[in-house]
């Protein structure tokens, strides 16, 4: 991918919906050149553009970041991590951990049960586990919301149905699929929106080429409440951070940065390295992405609403 396709790629991972003429003023470039090239991007299966549902939404409260060291090949080792419906992203790494897979669960004996079975696949001879404590910032679906009284309801469910299929629907399409209106389906995606219980952006399809850097960052802070509040800040303050953590684990804090080089991404953790609350800052790369996955809550949606 070029530098234009990851620019473009990147604006809709924030707004999937955003209009061509907008995504044309963002970028620089005529609104048919930007109309043609997201064509091609979902034809290709290169990108999809998606809604997705927070998981404390879904009663899905426990978030885990999992570092597996494999020894061996390791392809039959990524296959079986994907067959646990638990894992919804996962990564090939380079470093001193060779995968990094985030799962969500909505109590600990499944958390339990996930992980006692990922230790058991062949070849995975160290696990270095992780529990958010709250998302600060996370690219798909923003920071974690506050639930309040928003209870999703049929409407709801078959509103997202569709736009999990394709985020990009006209509300003319989401009526005929829903059978209200199309004013009534604009006003209720905008509600949900508005009330980050939903994020439409685009997900890259399963290992494609890019030229980006996606790099992860582990972070060990001092003691002090005033000093991890001004790293917080700090990473939160770098636009080329697409996601950040509070965790309970081997670190404090895990970051994922997305830039276009080595350099640019050797510059933002020396940045976090020499910060006065960081004690220790391990890092590695994200060198291919075999699931990002977060399409499956729907089925989740309609159990809870039928409970």
């Amino acid at each position: 991918m070029n530098a234009f396709d990851e620019d473009l790629i990147r604006a809709l991972q924030f707004d999937g919906r955003a209009p061509f003429s907008a995504l044309a003023k963002q970028l620089g470039v005529h609104r048919t050149v930007v109309a043609q090239r997201v064509h091609e991007l979902l034809e290709s299966d290169e990108i999809r553009i998606i809604a997705a549902v927070p998981p404390r939404a879904l009663g899905l409260p426990l978030q885990v970041h999992l570092m597996l060291r494999i020894a061996g090949p390791t392809q039959p080792v990524f296959e079986q991590l994907l067959e646990h419906g638990s894992v919804v992203f996962l990564t090939e790494t380079i470093g001193q951990y060779q995968a990094v897979v985030e799962i969500w669960a909505p109590d600990n004996e499944e958390v339990g049960r996930t992980v006692r079975a990922i230790r058991s696949i062949d070849g995975i001879v160290e696990v270095q586990f992780g529990l958010y404590d709250r998302v600060l910032r996370r690219l798909r679906l923003g920071e974690d919301p506050e639930l309040g009284e928003i209870v999703f309801d049929d409407f709801d469910i078959a509103l997202l149905a569709r736009l999990q299929v394709d985020g990009r629907s006209t509300f003319g399409e989401l009526a005929r699929h829903t059978g209200r209106s199309a004013s009534a389906c604009r006003a209720r995606v905008l509600r949900l929106l508005d009330a980050q219980m939903v994020r439409i952006g685009a997900v890259r399809g399963r290992r494609v080429e890019t030229g980006a850097v996606l790099a992860g960052i582990g972070i060990v802070l001092v003691g002090e409440q005033d000093a991890q509040e001004a790293v917080e800040e700090m990473l939160l303050d770098i636009p080329t951070i697409e996601f950040a953590a509070r965790t309970t684990g081997r670190y404090e804090m895990v970051a994922t940065i997305a830039v276009r080089s080595i350099a640019q991404c050797t510059e933002i953790i020396r940045t976090v390295r020499a910060h006065p609350g960081v004690v220790l800052a391990d890092s590695w790369v994200h060198a291919a992405l075999w699931c990002e996955r977060y399409e499956w809550g729907i089925e989740r949606l309609a159990r809870l609403r039928g409970a």
